[in-house]
């Protein structure tokens, strides 16, 4: 009995990098034999009710599974980082649980309590369970500074990991007030967004959205102004009882000569009907959205005063 139960000992150890459970051993061995072996050094303790098998090398990846099963949770941010590549090797030992739980795991280990942990976005890789690639980038940004996640982000796109798409989508999924890692990843996205000229619909979504966001009141989109007959010009957003033009202007569409031109001819012609022209950049809509927001305030608190 004694050579079979060291060898399913051996088997578990084998394929958990050296560890087995506590359960796991008691199971092999029966408690009192699993105490003598804990009291013999053959099992030594690592993290609260894990053991690695005396003799089996210590590794980072040994580390990083003792504590994923004292907390039964998912190798997660700087780990799971570096195990995809995102990183470079710094050698932490994060991991997350669902908000509901307060196991206990000793240093190095870090335990992230997360609210909206999602098991479903883990996978196996390299026998330990991690988070994707898509959800540990978001994460970077709670433990690591901006540009540390730019740089995450960048190696995730040049190896193919990952794709702006899934990472907005699920940034989107994911964000909430209060939540830094997604809200350090929206602004690298609005600023690669930038970099590259956004679309004019893009921009005009994010627009509309703040609206909504600062409960602005309603406005008419796309709304065309006619004077004595003739057409004058088709403005973004605008407030026609107040007489307040609202321009959001993309960079691609607006940074030729001719379409520089157009844009102020056409302003010059609004204002010397009475229009208020406010223009906002993406910059602006993005960054700034509470300045927007403000700015628009202030115009129709004026217009109503004239």
């Amino acid at each position: 009995m004694g050579t079979d139960t060291s060898a399913v000992i051996d088997r578990l150890a084998q394929a958990q990098h050296g560890l087995v459970t506590s359960a796991q051993a008691t199971k092999a061995l029966g408690p009192g034999r699993k105490d003598r072996w804990v009291a013999a050094g053959r099992l030594i303790s690592t993290q609260p009710r894990v053991f690695r098998i005396a003799g089996a090398s210590q590794t980072w990846h040994q580390v990083l599974l003792a504590a994923a099963l004292a907390a039964d949770g998912v190798i997660s941010h700087r780990s799971a980082a570096e195990l995809w590549g995102l990183t470079q090797p710094a050698g932490y030992v994060e991991v997350s649980v669902g908000a509901d739980r307060t196991p206990i795991l000793r240093p190095p280990a870090i335990l992230h309590r997360i609210r909206d942990l999602h098991p479903e976005l883990a996978v196996e890789r390299h026998g330990l369970r991690i988070s994707d690639p898509v959800r540990t980038v978001i994460d970077l940004g709670l433990v690591l500074p901006t540009w540390a996640v730019r740089d995450a982000l960048s190696r995730g796109l040049t190896t193919r990991l990952l794709t702006i798409d899934d990472v907005a989508q699920l940034r989107d999924a994911l964000g909430r007030k209060g939540r830094n890692g997604t809200g350090v990843m929206r602004t690298i996205l609005d600023e690669r967004l930038l970099a590259a000229g956004a679309e004019e619909s893009v921009l005009e979504a994010r627009f509309h959205d703040l609206v909504r966001r600062f409960d602005l009141p309603a406005m008419s989109v796309q709304h065309e102004v006619w004077h004595a007959g003739r057409f004058v010009a088709r403005i973004d957003a605008a407030y026609p009882e107040a007489m307040v033009a609202i321009e959001v202007d993309g960079f691609s569409a607006h940074s030729s000569p001719d379409a520089f031109q157009r844009d102020r001819t056409r302003q010059n012609r609004l204002v010397a009907l009475g229009w208020t022209v406010l223009r906002f950049t993406w910059a602006d809509v993005v960054q700034r959205p509470a300045e927007v927001a403000q700015t628009i305030r202030e115009a129709l608190i004026q217009a109503s005063a004239a």
